[in-house]
């Protein structure tokens, strides 16, 4: 991710959930870039037309409330976007989006682009948000002065000479703190896990007051994450309902912000509003208020796209009744387990994202199914 303007105060910020309705979204859109066309500022009229932005309720460590102008993009247009907008110039003149947006009525606080992870069987590995960034930054390693931790300009280059990256800070202006965040936020996947393992060795646990177990453990699950140890991607299914695109956003962005735990109630409701949509789709009657392992258990034995009787049917049927079982272990471990209810035990991390995996990859099985 890259933050093409981050207004005032701190620089970090996470993802909550859509900030308008597609609508509003789309008529709010329209009247900034006809004010900016209005105004002589095409180059940030002709970006905001030509990129997928949307508007996202975001916060930060100070828990202030503001939105985030982002858009998700392939790799392509993702360097593209950011080469156009390295140039301080044409910088300023796509920063006139929030400054109209927040002129209109909304406070867009921050224009930032995300890359879009590729397909596959397992996802890319997901590189660090401008929010937890900000978290090593300012709740692990300190910052007094503009100085981050004991760094002093020579040893900040020494750091990443120790760990083998050819990265030299002396190529950016800043403060150490600034520049810091610039090289990491720039960094590859890999090379971003390489340095946050460089600021566990350097900076300890109980090295400061700040650096504590659970904050380590949290940086611990990032460099995981970041070397490739992600999940199955979400699907974009074609049977869908609004319940459904909302429940996959919300996980797609608890994952990336709170991690899998979080994460497990929505993929679950996901799962749960698809197949009844697929079931309302194909004209197959459900009783009232049916359970997630009913909804499946009806759709796989009354769909006729759903019946094995090709190569390996038999096998394939075992498969099918064995997830009947992991769905119902899953509705179990979601109303026990997760945060979608006050419960004093939570999954393990690796537990909850097996569940999101289970869930995903049969998502990805059913839409393929259903639409051949």
């Amino acid at each position: 991710m890259f933050t093409i303007s981050s207004g005032t105060g701190s620089e970090g910020f996470s993802l909550l959930g859509p900030a308008l309705s597609d609508e509003k979204a789309r008529v709010l859109k329209l009247n900034i870039e006809k004010v900016l066309r209005t105004r002589g500022h095409t180059l940030a009229a002709d970006t905001l037309a030509a990129y997928p932005f949307r508007f996202q309720d975001g916060t930060n460590d100070f828990n202030d409330e503001f939105t985030v102008l982002i858009a998700v993009l392939p790799l392509k247009r993702y360097e593209e976007l950011r080469k156009l907008t390295k140039d301080s110039t044409k910088r300023r003149d796509v920063v006139m989006i929030a400054d109209v947006a927040r002129e209109l009525g909304v406070y867009v606080r921050f224009i930032a682009a995300e890359l879009e992870l590729t397909s596959g069987l397992l996802a890319e590995a997901k590189a660090l948000t401008r929010g937890e960034i900000q978290k090593v930054v300012t709740s692990y390693i300190g910052v007094e002065g503009g100085y981050l931790g004991d760094f002093s300009y020579r040893s900040h280059a020494d750091f990443y000479t120790e760990l083998d990256l050819d990265i030299d800070p002396y190529e950016y202006e800043g403060t150490t703190r600034e520049r810091f965040i610039k090289i990491l936020s720039e960094s590859v996947p890999d090379a971003q896990a390489r340095i946050l393992d460089g600021v566990l060795q350097r900076f300890p646990v109980g090295s400061s007051t700040l650096r504590t177990q659970e904050r380590a453990d949290t940086i611990r699950s990032w460099i995981r994450r970041l070397r490739g140890r992600a999940g199955v991607p979400a699907p974009a299914p074609k049977i869908t309902s609004e319940i459904v695109e909302r429940a996959l956003q919300d996980a797609g962005n608890l994952l990336k912000t709170s991690g899998p735990v979080s994460a497990v109630d929505r993929v679950h409701t996901a799962l749960h509003g698809w197949l009844k949509a697929a079931c309302a789709d194909a004209g197959i009657p459900l009783g009232t208020d049916p359970s997630i392992t009913e909804v499946f258990s009806t759709l796989r034995e009354k769909h006729p796209k759903l019946r094995a009787t090709g190569n390996g049917a038999e096998e394939i049927t075992k498969v099918l009744r064995a997830l009947s079982k992991a769905i119902d272990s899953l509705n179990t471990l979601r109303n026990r387990m997760s945060v979608a209810h006050p419960n004093e035990k939570l999954l393990d991390e690796p537990e909850a994202m097996l569940m999101i995996n289970v869930t995903q990859t049969l998502l990805h099985f059913l839409d393929a199914k259903l639409r051949s």
